[in-house]
């Protein structure tokens, strides 16, 4: 652009009949304006150069790899080696080799990087080695190793799959028919014998098995543990404190103290009971 701010504008003069500092603003305003368009042509064209490169023009340079309707010109895309049947092993050797290829799909290769390639090395012969590693606990490890044939999974009791397509299996969790039971709480013992020791006791008079782990028995309000003993205060202020556990027989519906208490002695116990046994 030619230096527009080098042309001089007439403006209005002190010795014009005008208040030529009011009057000049409006075409110092256009003035500054006109400026402004200037600069910012003035990027532009120095872009636009940059981006003629070597080629002397713009055009020439889009000429090098675009017909004149936009497309691709295809001796620019062989130029640049796109050509598959021009790499390292030329198996095609011509572009009407690999179109015939593009149409056919009868490829005597396939075209990878060495990264993929050396991954393909550490298959086993006929990729049918596969292995599944299934952590039991925190102790062990099922290891199941397929040569062939299929791996199934089956559904239990709390379990169920469903196979969305293309390849989501999920997981259903349910509750298990098996592992519905009823709570009793607050419950007071039967006696095993008919005049009863104050040790040995059934949950109730019909001895019902209960869940393994699920009795809790209390004696004076203390909560005894079946894997050691402790300090129970007797009913009465006097009673002195007895050293208490209980052992426990799930299936025959009993458990005995590990020492006789007091006749005026409360006890106490929690358990559950399967609906399906």
């Amino acid at each position: 652009m030619p230096r527009i701010e080098l042309i001089d504008v007439p403006l209005y003069t002190p010795n014009d009949p005008y208040h030529w500092q009011y009057d000049n603003l409006p075409l110092k305003n256009l003035m500054r304006r006109q400026n402004l368009i200037n600069l910012a042509l003035d990027d532009l064209i120095v872009q636009a150069r940059d981006a003629i490169g070597t080629q002397g023009s713009f055009a020439n340079r889009l000429n090098q790899s675009l017909n004149p309707d936009g497309t691709l010109k295809s001796e620019a895309i062989d130029s640049a080696l796109h050509f598959v049947g021009q790499h390292t092993d030329d198996e095609w050797g011509s572009l009407e080799e690999y179109v015939n290829w593009l149409t056919t799909r009868e490829a005597p290769f396939v075209r990878m990087m060495k990264s993929e390639a050396d991954k393909l090395a550490n298959i086993a012969s006929g990729a049918t080695n596969f292995k599944v590693s299934i952590q039991r606990d925190d102790e062990g490890e099922d290891i199941v190793e397929l040569d062939s044939g299929v791996l199934k999974i089956e559904p239990s009791s709390s379990v169920t799959w469903e196979l969305q397509a293309p390849n989501k299996l999920t997981a259903h969790l349910g509750f298990p028919v098996e592992s519905a039971h009823r709570h009793y709480y607050d419950q007071t013992p039967a006696s095993i014998d008919t005049e009863s020791d104050f040790k040995n006791y059934k949950v109730n008079s019909a001895a019902t098995a209960f869940v393994e782990g699920s009795l809790r028995v209390h004696v004076n309000g203390m909560r005894l543990s079946a894997g050691s003993s402790i300090y129970v205060p007797g009913a009465l202020v006097d009673d002195p404190w007895t050293l208490l556990s209980y052992t426990s027989d799930a299936e025959a519906g009993t458990f005995t103290l590990s020492a006789a208490i007091n006749e005026e002695d409360i006890i106490k116990i929690d358990y559950d009971i399967l609906y399906v046994s």
